[in-house]
Order: C-alpha cells, then structure tokens, then sequence
C-alpha cells in the first residue's frame, strides 16, 4: 500500500495490492473550499495521476468532504489502476478486421501475443499486417480503428448484353412539303428489316473474380452471367459464322423481346387513320377495324382489312381479303385475288345541273379474280374472274376469262343492270338489263385488254394524223411565203414532224402484233339464267345483237357469224 502527504485534512492512498485507489479524509480544523478543479491538481501532484478516475465517486468524496466535521474520518474509492487491453472488430462482409486498443491507467501494457491471440479466437487468417506493423501501433498507446486484416474484395463480372442493331422508332410526324403543305396522314415509314439482316448483336459475358474475406473463406462475384439468345426466334436465326450475331429469316416488322428479337412478316394494326398514317410494309398487314377516308396502303405480300374502306387507296403483291365493304371512290390494285365480302359502292354520278359532279375513280384491278358480294358505280378489271354474288349496278367490268353474276341473287331482280360487261370466254347472270331501260352492255369471245389496247391505240394514231396534219399546213404556208421563213421555227417544226412520224411507226407496228394476237374465241358465250330485258346489248365476237323484247332464260351464241339465242 502507498499514501500521499494529508493536507487541508486529505489525500490519496492505495489498497494493499495497490490496485484500488482511495481518497483520504482525516478531521481537521484548516479544511479548504475543496472543488474539483483543485482536486484534480493535488491528484495530479500526486504518484497516482496516471491511475484511473471515476469522475462520479470524486464528486461523492467532495459532497462528504464539504460537509464532514474536524473530528470524522473516512475514506472513498475514487478509482484503480487498469492494465491495457484490446478487441478485434469484424466489418459486417467480413473483408475488414480492425484493432480497437485501449491504453493502460497505471498497469500493464499490451504485449504482442495478446492482440495474435485475439486475432485467432475470431478466426482471422487471411491479409493480416505484419507484426511490426502492429508493435508500432502498441507504441501508440491508443487507437480505436487501426486495420489488422483486409480481404479481397471480388470484381464483379459483367453480363451478357444484347444491343439492338434496329433503328429507334422514331416518333411520325406529318410530311411537310417544301412548300410548307402538310399532309397528316403521310407519317413516314414504319421500320422494316430484310432477309438476311442483322438485327442483334449479343456481347458475350465478362467473368468476375473471386475474393476472399480475413477468415479465408472464398467470395463469389456477382454477375457474369453467360446468358443465350432468347428461345423465341420467330423469323430469326443465330448466324452460323458469329454466335453472337441475330440475323432475320425474313423480310418484316422487328419486335424486341427479352434477350432477343423477333420479326413478324405481318403487320396488325386495329384501324388506319390519322392516327396510323399511311402504311407501306414488305410483307403482310392485317387491319382489324376500318380504314378511314383518305388513307393509304400497300403491303408487298397480302392485305386483310376485317372492318370497311372508304374513300381510300388499298395495293399489294399478294391477294386483298376485306371483310366489310368498299365505298367511295376507293382503289383496290393487286397482284393477286380481291375478295369484298360486303360489297362495293362508289359514287353515283350526280344527274342535277347544278350539282357538284363527283369524279367516279372507284376501281378494283386484279391480275388474278375479283370476288364481290355486290358492285355499283365501280370499274372492275380482273385477269383471270370477276364473280359478284348478288348484282352489278352501273359498273364496267372486264375480265380475262369469264363474269359470273346473281349467283346469291333471290327473286326478279338484274343481276347485271347498266354499264359494260366484258370477258372474254363467258358472261353469266340471273337477268340481263333493266326494266328502266338503263343501257346494258354485254361482250365475250375477244381478249378485253387487247381490244382496250387497240382502241387506245387508234385514238393515239387518230391524234398524232392530226398533229401531222397541222404541222404540215404550217409547212406549206410557210413555203408560199417566204418572208415568213425562221431557221429556228423551221427546225423545231422539222423535228416534232419526224418524232410524230417515229412515233406513228411504232403505234402502227404494236397495232399489227394486237390485230395478229386478236382471236375469236368460237365456245365464248352469254347466258341469262333466268331472263334478259329489251335494250340490253349483246356482243359475240363483234357480231351485235340487241333484245328487241323481254325475253326468259337465254344462252347467246355465235355460229357461222351468226347470233344464235336459245333457252339451253
């Protein structure tokens, strides 16, 4: 046990294993306003400064001592003598082990050994500092953070990674002309890839590496994840030089799916509007509501449109199938077969003077067959049938092959009323003509196109004689006056005269080869199921024949350039 000097009636001494500090109160008659920050000098005067203080039981051992009397004696436990120690802390993903030291009050300082045997009991193995690294730190004293084990951390792999190789779609805005005009349903095109396109390019996976903690286990990285092109490949397929490329099977619409992409040949729309715009697509468009006034389509494969047209233009390589009707001056031009499961009706032209007179462009032209539920006002060109279920109304109609009508027909009713009726093997109808004297034409037994083709070439000669004609008036007027002569005029006059001349011989040479390829065709024929009305023409291989009254069923045909009319 050691003591301090007692003044002003205190002082300081220890247990009897020094290991416990007290402070002293002996009765005295010279006690002193004992505050703590005069405490606090005589402590630190003392051989105990450097022991621990409990700030709580100084401040007891002042309360006793102001109010003890100069006879009492007593003693506190004010504090002790405290060897250093420390602990080790691990960061929550294990990659960091810290050293937390606290210093020695009057005792015995940490050794080496310690802190090791404290880094073995939690396990700590891997990235530990060297010793000396850590008696460094022990000479320090104190230290609250110092790192004695540090981790790998592990490196993150990358994914694989798709990148789409399409143009963005942009956003359509209306076609603005370069003379400020605007057309709101021309939008622009909507994107397309080709056969053979690459549409996607996968960048393989980027592997990451392993870490490892200071208890020496193992730390998967994330990521790195090889991942495949999408199962789905519609219309697509891996390119079989480059696994990481996505080329297109075919020609179509491109849709992004999750790691991949497909590519539809059929583009699906609900209607056509503003909205939509125009559409032009390499393969198939589906349209499962109208088609509004004014639009227009064109796919390069086929059209199917489950709602109705109006006013509208419809092409396409491949067939056209609509499900409600055609009204309007609307156009349907295809490649293939037309089918209008409603029917078709455009404008009737207005008899009224002082009526605005539609211009009738509604036309249907097919290089394969044209099937219709009715026709009125409507030009119909077919290169092989044109079949209309219940009746034609004011139409012409020209068909490489034959015209069926009033197949679906019930009761009296024409089946052809008004208009031109041409095929060229058969035309046949439930009754021909109308009872309302609307001119009704009907001819078979000569290729329609050709004939068409004549006629227009006919008029084109009939023209250019003309021009011919005129042109050498000038000629000879100029020849009697020479006054009036100019080498310019001249030579211009010189030149169109030759050209029409060129020109002449080249409408007469095609005009040969159609008059050679014209042949009658002898088995053509005109059959009226049911009745034929007075007025109504009949054509057989230019050979006219025109009903004189209303006659029953009828079949029209030429024998010995004869007009033959039985009821067979």
């Amino acid at each position: 046990m050691s003591s301090s000097a007692i003044e002003n009636g205190f002082g300081f001494k220890t247990s009897g294993d020094e290991r416990v500090l007290f402070a002293v109160y002996q009765g005295c008659k010279d006690k002193i306003d004992l505050t703590a920050e005069v405490f606090k000098e005589r402590l630190s005067a003392s051989p105990f400064a450097n022991l621990f203080i409990n700030e709580y039981l100084v401040a007891e051992f002042l309360r006793r001592y102001k109010g003890a009397n100069d006879k009492e004696s007593f003693e506190s436990e004010i504090g002790e003598r405290r060897d250093a120690s420390c602990d080790i802390y691990l960061s929550n993903n294990k990659l960091r082990a810290n050293l937390g030291l606290t210093p020695s009050f009057g005792g015995n300082e940490i050794p080496l050994e310690d802190v090791k045997k404290k880094i073995a009991e939690k396990n700590i193995t891997w990235g530990l500092v060297s010793d000396e690294e850590i008696e460094a730190v022990l000479l320090k004293k104190h230290i609250a953070d110092f790192i004695v084990a540090k981790g790998l951390e592990p490196v993150d792999g990358v994914d694989a990674q798709f990148i789409n190789l399409m143009p963005e779609v942009h956003e359509r805005k209306p076609y603005v002309n370069e003379n400020g005009d605007v057309d709101y349903r021309e939008l622009g095109d909507i994107v397309i890839v080709h056969k053979d396109e690459v549409v996607m390019r996968r960048i393989p996976a980027v592997c990451g590496q392993k870490g490892r903690n200071v208890l020496g286990e193992i730390i998967e990285p994330e990521g790195g994840v090889d991942i495949p092109f999408s199962g789905d490949k519609k219309g697509v397929y891996v390119n079989p030089n480059d696994h990481n490329e996505l080329l297109s099977a075919l020609t179509g619409q491109p849709v992004p799916v999750p790691h991949g992409m497909v590519v539809s040949p059929v583009l699906t729309v609900k209607q056509v509007d503003f909205s939509t715009g125009n559409l032009r697509f390499d393969g198939t468009i589906i349209v499962q509501g109208d088609v509004k006034e004014g639009m227009r389509i064109y796919a390069l494969e086929e059209i199917t449109i489950e709602g109705s047209v109006t006013d509208s233009l419809i092409e396409c390589m491949g067939n056209i199938h609509i499900k409600g009707g055609v009204t309007g001056n609307s156009e349907l031009i295809a490649n293939g077969d037309i089918n209008v499961v409603g029917g078709i009706q455009g404008y009737q032209e207005s008899e009224k003077p002082d009526s605005k007179k539609e211009v009738q462009t509604a036309k249907i032209v097919s290089h394969g067959s044209v099937l219709v539920g009715f026709s009125e006002n409507f030009n119909i060109e077919a290169g092989v049938d044109i079949v209309i279920e219940k009746y034609s109304l004011n139409c012409q109609l020209m068909a490489g092959n034959k015209i069926v009508t009033g197949a679906k027909n019930s009761g009296k009713k024409p089946s052809i009323m008004g208009g031109t009726t041409w095929a060229m093997l058969m035309v046949k109808g439930t009754i021909l003509g109308s009872s309302s004297g609307i001119r009704t034409q009907v001819q078979v037994g000569s290729n329609p196109y050709i004939q068409r083709r004549i006629q227009t070439i006919r008029a084109e000669l009939a023209a250019n004689d003309k021009k011919q004609a005129d042109i050498q008036k000038i000629l000879t007027f100029i020849d009697d006056h020479p006054e009036k002569q100019n080498t310019e005029t001249m030579e211009q006059l010189h030149h169109t005269l030759s050209k029409l001349v060129g020109e002449a011989e080249l409408h007469q040479s095609e005009l040969s080869d159609l008059m050679g390829n014209m042949t009658a065709m002898d088995d053509a024929k005109i059959v009226a199921d049911r009745g034929i009305y007075a007025g109504t023409e009949i054509r057989i291989n230019n050979v006219l024949w025109r009903a004189q009254e209303n006659r029953g069923k009828s079949v029209f045909r030429v024998e010995k350039r004869e007009m033959t009319v039985n009821s067979r």
